[in-house]
């Protein structure tokens, strides 16, 4: 367990992943092990699932719905997990949706930014790298948050830019249809990573 902290009426926590699959696998109770095809799965969603565990260590296994998101099969929190590099992430919280994303941070997202980056979000892209990643990475945290899938990264999503520092909070906008919410998201550099979570 690399770091945990308590957010309102849940955590947060990363887990730097130094260990090889079987070691991870070894790490989850049987009945975790019971629906779980090592063979097909890597370090990072093992990685995950292993801090899912110790942070809930009394719930059972992780399944994902229809649009992919991970729910507990024993209890009604929501979830969200994520892995990057060496880290793997997991958020609870247990009265409303979340969504958590972790990113290392490198050049090759210059090649994509014109697929996220909208035309009143470009003093992000003028920070460089860290600026960039900022909308990707919030933008990432705000689609797990949803859940359905089908939200376009430019038409339905939005941050409101505001100057960062090494951790803060930014303001995030989902807008689809009559859907429409705005909530503050936790952001935190470190190392060569990034790592947003919805409050």
């Amino acid at each position: 367990l690399h770091s945990k902290k308590h957010i309102n009426n849940g955590m947060v926590a990363l887990w730097r992943i130094e260990e090889t699959k079987e070691e991870l696998f070894d790490l989850l109770p049987d009945t975790w092990k019971e629906k779980l095809d090592i063979n097909s799965m890597n370090r990072h969603n093992l990685a995950a699932r292993v801090l899912a565990h110790t942070i809930c260590p009394n719930f059972d296994s992780i399944e994902k719905d229809e649009y992919g998101k991970p729910y507990f099969i024993s209890k009604d929190y929501p979830i969200s997990i994520t892995h990057a590099g060496e880290y793997a992430g997991f958020m609870y919280t247990e009265d409303r949706e979340c969504g958590i994303d972790i990113e290392q941070i490198s050049s090759r997202i210059d090649r994509i930014q014109h697929k996220f980056i909208r035309e009143d979000e470009q003093k992000f892209a003028e920070s460089g790298l860290q600026g960039l990643y900022m909308v990707w990475c919030a933008k990432e945290a705000l689609y797990k948050y949803y859940g359905l899938k089908a939200l376009d990264f430019k038409a339905h999503l939005k941050l409101q830019f505001e100057p960062f520092e090494k951790e803060g909070n930014l303001k995030g906008i989902i807008s689809k249809n009559e859907y429409k919410i705005s909530m503050d998201l936790h952001y935190q550099f470190f190392d060569e990573y990034l790592l947003i979570h919805t409050q």
